[in-house]
């Protein structure tokens, strides 16, 4: 289980609950949005359901430069940093399962990944033209059920468009927040027990 890392970075009982949602739906296939340091590609490679697949499995998205896009908040800085960085997955003895991608994500063709994956991780650039997009894109991604799509910075003071995106979202679909976390998920094809 990977400690905290600070911006960036999910929180130990965010990692955890990644696992929880990525069993849930028994993924084959994951996305995602925003690569960084690499650590949650790790957490995720090493705890994939049906270890038998041995092909590609996880495709993970960044940013080769910062040239014309835009950011909200301290984003700029992560995404400087991750420039260039080794990124934590490549040490796992698995690295081979995982496919980097590197690329805008609003120039990411979606229509090659067409009910690919059953897992999507969405914490890539949080600003809200970003986030519409890859969200966008991960319901065209999104396999059939059961499959599960989760946002990360969700309540964070510092993108609050991003919260108020995800809020007008869930007024379409089924989408709830893990209380005490900045996760918010859609799962389909799976009853979610939510609190009122």
């Amino acid at each position: 289980m990977p400690q905290p890392q600070g911006r960036g970075s999910t929180s130990a009982i965010e990692s955890l609950l990644l696992i929880k949602l990525m069993r849930v739906v028994d993924a084959d296939y994951l996305f995602e949005f925003g690569t960084y340091k690499g650590l949650t590609t790790r957490l995720l490679l090493e705890n994939l359901p049906n270890k038998n697949i041995t092909s590609e499995r996880i495709y993970t998205l960044d940013l080769p430069s910062i040239d014309g896009v835009e950011f909200q908040g301290t984003d700029v800085e992560v995404a400087k940093e991750a420039i260039g960085f080794e990124r934590k997955y490549k040490s796992s003895k698995n690295s081979n399962l995982v496919k980097q991608l590197l690329q805008d994500c609003l120039t990411l063709d979606e229509k090659q990944y067409k009910e690919k994956f059953q897992f999507i991780f969405i914490d890539g650039n949080h600003e809200v033209n970003y986030a519409k997009s890859d969200t966008e894109k991960s319901f065209f991604m999104l396999a059939k059920a059961p499959s599960c799509i989760v946002w990360h910075d969700y309540g964070n003071p510092e993108f609050p468009e991003l919260t108020a995106y995800i809020d007008n979202l869930a007024k379409q679909k089924r989408i709830y927040h893990i209380e005490d976390t900045m996760l918010a998920f859609h799962l389909l094809g799976k009853e979610v027990a939510a609190r009122d």
